[in-house]
């Protein structure tokens, strides 16, 4: 292969690399954005926009719905949401580290105030990105008091920080995207 070709194909090479390994930052707005859409959803006690958020083939999608419509009924939640972070990133599937205080600012039900460490996983359904689990890492007590860690490591270090996040998020529970209850989950 004479020198000409052999710049030719090296240069279609890592382009094509680059678009490749690009491809899922190129994602990583899409994927922030649907996480303020589920926040913003939550602010709103808007239901259908909550599950718009949440992919379909989620193993926690149908009970999802109900506790979430049950609990916009009894209790007024306050989210900040911050630390969001790219953690890994494949065509396939997104996981995005966050950090939440929820607290409650009215309602009749019970809730326990809280700050929440977890990683939202997301998948594409057909050309959108929506959540599709998400891990509790850590749930504390607004004093830092430990109320569940999860035995499961965290991701490995970040791809790259989601730099300031002023919008919110409610607690996850490890297999669905939903509100934490009154009482953190059982280890």
């Amino acid at each position: 292969m004479n020198a000409p070709a052999l710049i030719r194909a090296l240069t279609v090479a890592l382009t094509l690399a680059l678009i490749s390994c690009n491809k899922p930052m190129a994602d990583k707005d899409a994927i922030f954005g649907v996480v303020h859409e589920h926040v913003h959803a939550f602010e709103k006690k808007d239901v259908e926009t909550v599950m718009a958020t949440i992919h379909p083939e989620s193993p926690a999608y149908d009970g999802t719905k109900a506790m979430v419509g049950e609990m916009f009924k009894t209790v007024d939640l306050k989210y900040e949401l911050s630390d969001l972070r790219l953690e890994s990133a494949t065509p396939e599937e997104m996981k995005v580290s966050f950090k939440q205080k929820t607290t409650k600012i009215g309602g009749t039900g019970q809730f326990m105030d809280n700050l929440v460490e977890g990683v939202h996983t997301l998948r594409r359904d057909k050309e959108t990105w929506k959540i599709f689990k998400t891990l509790q890492l850590k749930i504390t007590d607004l004093q830092g008091k430990p109320l569940f860690v999860s035995p499961e490591p965290a991701p490995a270090s970040p791809i790259e920080p989601a730099g300031q996040a002023p919008a919110a998020s409610p607690p996850q529970t490890p297999a669905a995207p939903a509100p934490t209850p009154a009482t953190p989950p059982a280890p």
